[in-house]
């Protein structure tokens, strides 16, 4: 019974710690970024799409998972999710701080697959832009495909 109650007063803790966004976003949770500027965080991997919030320079963010050509991640600040453009994040790499567009795959973050309809249907039905879905479903449709991630120059060894 006491090793019971041990180990309930020691998780208690830790759950009291945990954000609750961590909670439902799982493994993802564990990948932090951090702004290196103030930026927009945008409704779809796209800069032409409608702003759901904006972030001050220094805000650390959880990375949900970022996009193939590494340019756009998928991130979780506060109660607000979107997608930012990776010049403006960095990530701790090797003793340092590395943005993720120059990075790339070599910092070991998840993939994220973005698909607009189920995504917005998640996260943006309350949002006064969301009655406009079909428009920019279209707009988003008819985009063309990104060239491929290649590295930049000041890439991490």
């Amino acid at each position: 019974m006491r090793s019971m109650l041990r180990f309930l007063l020691a998780l208690v803790p830790a759950l009291l710690v945990t954000p609750a966004h961590a909670q439902t976003a799982g493994a993802a949770a564990s990948h932090t970024a951090t702004t290196t500027t103030a930026v927009n965080v945008r409704s779809a991997p796209n800069r032409h799409f409608p702003t759901v919030t904006w972030l001050l320079s220094g805000t650390s963010v959880t990375i949900v998972g970022c996009v193939d050509t590494w340019r756009w991640c998928d991130v979780i600040a506060g109660r607000k999710r979107g997608w930012v453009y990776t010049r403006y994040l960095t990530v701790p790499f090797e003793g340092g701080a590395v943005t993720i567009i120059t990075g790339g795959p070599r910092l070991g973050l998840p993939v994220a697959e973005f698909s607009f309809g189920p995504y917005w249907d998640e996260h943006y039905r309350e949002q006064l832009w969301f009655a406009r879905k079909a428009y920019w479903q279209t707009r988003w449709d008819r985009q063309p495909a990104p060239a491929p991630w290649r590295p930049r120059g000041g890439s991490p060894s």
